[in-house]
């Protein structure tokens, strides 16, 4: 009897590996994992995370059913004021008394609501609120301002440009005498250069008609020289230089030409040139 067939007939025998086939499974196919909840390890957890869920959902029942209900049921109703067209600080006392806040959203120039006049609200006046709202109010600055222009001494068409152009009007026109400005300028404005006054306002002028003493410088071309003195003494002017010119149209010994020429306004005493013919 072989060994092995010893071994095998003892039941001793080891085990005897098998030859290598692709057809037959390894006999180590690697380390499997096998895990296995046990029901009665999990089941405490299972109860933790159970009451723990359950705690919270009953928290928010209760905050939302309860407290925030009871916040808000605790104040009163207030029916929202119309503020527009009223003055400001009586508008904030206006909601103050009526439990009310309030806050300036925006400030704009107006053309129809004065300086500090409420022009518009949120909520609207007839809205129910609960006490303690904020109401949001628009407010007028008042008209847009601009710089009014300085016009003292310009020509009065001058003057008209410059008071169009920054979107004011021109007002009433008056005259008046003047010894430092020019005849046609202008002397006085109603509105003082540089103030800052609201787009359309009104500026008067005084136009200058001159000095009271100017007066008319008289005609003297055509007169023989020897009157023309006598004439300007008369008339409060003075016979400056005389020179001479041949002329073919005038006689001779005749003014021909004068400078200032005739009807030049001009002060008392101002000196007259005349040209005299040959």
């Amino acid at each position: 009897m072989s060994e092995n067939e010893h071994n095998i007939e003892n039941g001793t025998s080891d085990k005897v590996p098998k030859p290598y086939s692709k057809y037959r499974p390894k006999d180590d196919e690697g380390l499997k994992l096998n895990f296995k909840v046990n029901p009665k390890l999990s089941l405490p957890y299972l109860i933790v995370a159970f009451i723990f869920f359950m705690s919270l959902y009953l928290v928010y029942l209760f905050v939302d059913g309860i407290i925030i209900p009871s916040i808000v049921h605790s104040k009163d109703l207030v029916q929202i004021p119309n503020l527009s067209g009223k003055n400001l600080d009586d508008g904030m006392r206006i909601l103050t008394e009526r439990g009310l806040g309030y806050k300036i959203a925006k400030e704009i120039y107006s053309e129809e609501f004065p300086s500090r006049t409420i022009v518009n609200q949120s909520p609207v006046k007839g809205s129910e609120v609960k006490e303690g709202r904020t109401v949001y109010l628009t407010v007028s600055k008042g008209k847009e301002t601009v710089s009014a222009p300085y016009l003292m001494g310009m020509s009065l068409s001058q003057a008209r440009l410059e008071i169009v152009k920054r979107g004011l009007e021109i007002g009433d026109i008056s005259y008046d005498f003047s010894d430092y400005i020019g005849k046609d300028s202008v002397m006085g404005q109603g509105i003082s250069g540089g103030r800052y006054v609201p787009f359309g306002s009104v500026i008067n002028l005084t136009v200058s008609q001159g000095s009271d003493s100017q007066i008319p410088v008289p005609a003297l071309i055509g007169l023989q020289y020897d009157d023309v003195e006598f004439l300007l003494i008369e008339q409060g002017f003075i016979l400056g230089n005389v020179s001479y010119q041949y002329s073919e149209t005038f006689t001779p010994n005749t003014v021909i030409e004068q400078n200032p020429p005739q009807g030049e306004l001009h002060l008392n005493g101002t000196t007259v040139d005349i040209i005299v013919s040959k």
